[in-house]
């Protein structure tokens, strides 16, 4: 009789966190904070989003963007999205710098 080693089932997999979506996690080395909020202000209000991993919410963000320079509104909501994305994505990067994770929809500093 030979010593067949016993397979162990794998270990059960984490819950998904309340109210969140995927996890994303801190990158080496952390994006600068002032870089995120920045890009997200000047460009589209999603550029930042997409370099901390927050592709859900960047897109999200280009759309509003996008829709709010429709003749109407005058770019009224896109600079708004702007403004908002960027004071979100910095908070968001500030988190991420000081290595804890975010949710893919964590707003501002809800971080639960």
């Amino acid at each position: 009789m030979t010593d067949m080693p016993t397979a162990t089932p794998p270990p059960p997999t984490p819950p998904a966190p309340a109210g969140g979506g995927d996890i994303v996690y801190p990158q080496q080395p952390p994006k600068d904070p002032i870089l995120i909020l920045v890009l997200n202000l000047f460009v589209a209000g999603c550029v930042g989003y997409f370099m901390i991993g927050q592709k859900n919410k960047g897109i999200v963000a280009l759309i509003a963007w996008v829709v709010g320079l429709v003749p109407p509104l005058c770019g009224t909501v896109s600079g708004l999205v702007s403004i908002v994305a960027a004071i979100d994505g910095y908070l968001q990067a500030q988190h991420l710098q000081a290595g804890r994770p975010v949710r893919q929809w964590s707003f501002f500093n809800d971080h639960a």
